[in-house]
């Protein structure tokens, strides 16, 4: 299993003359999956059908959101949980002063599901090996996902993968978990 990453440039202006050119990485995915897209690969290795699938999948987002309405914090196994986390506008000096005014928004949050191992978290949504890919402009061969149902004859492969769709957006700051490994790429290895 790979990630994909590109390489990323910018200019930091640490003052006014002397501004430094950096470089790092972000995540690249090869395109979003949908409901549907999901709902037929699921259909695929099972006795239901596509239809059944995101019927399934629609009361089970509904339910979700319900619950979460009434106060509750859903546990999806093997993912983590969800719930609402508050935006606040600050903190109060007296007890008595830290009401609801001090909520701004409630915003949706997830938390991964870990477990410590030789204290470091494994996260149960992470396959055991990932390898690290520079993106080169075109999705891997064991990359192509098959979302075509099941009982339209289509050809695999030609699901909904946008390539060339950056995320643009990454998580954290790095890990020192990656091995530059000897990839002329610049690949790396994390597990």
């Amino acid at each position: 299993m790979s990630k994909a990453y590109k390489v990323t440039k910018r200019t930091v202006m640490f003052d006014k003359k002397n501004p430094k050119t950096v470089y790092s990485v972000s995540p690249v995915n090869y395109g979003t999956l949908t409901t549907d897209d999901v709902a037929n690969q699921i259909a695929a290795e099972s006795s239901a059908t596509p239809g059944d699938v995101k019927n399934v999948l629609d009361r089970f987002a509904y339910y979700v959101k319900e619950n979460i309405k009434k106060g509750y914090q859903i546990q999806l196994l093997g993912f983590g949980y969800l719930s609402i986390r508050f935006i606040t506008t600050g903190t109060a000096k007296a007890e008595k002063d830290a009401t609801a005014k001090l909520i701004q928004s409630l915003v949706p949050s997830f938390s991964p599901s870990f477990k410590v191992i030789n204290g470091k978290r494994i996260y149960d949504l992470m396959p055991d090996k990932i390898t690290l890919v520079k993106y080169t402009g075109s999705i891997p061969a064991d990359s192509v996902v098959d979302t075509t149902d099941p009982g339209s004859g289509s050809d695999p492969g030609s699901g909904s993968t946008d390539s060339g769709s950056g995320s643009g957006s990454s998580s954290g700051s790095g890990s020192d978990n990656t091995d530059p490994g000897s990839s002329e790429d610049g690949g790396g290895y994390y597990e």
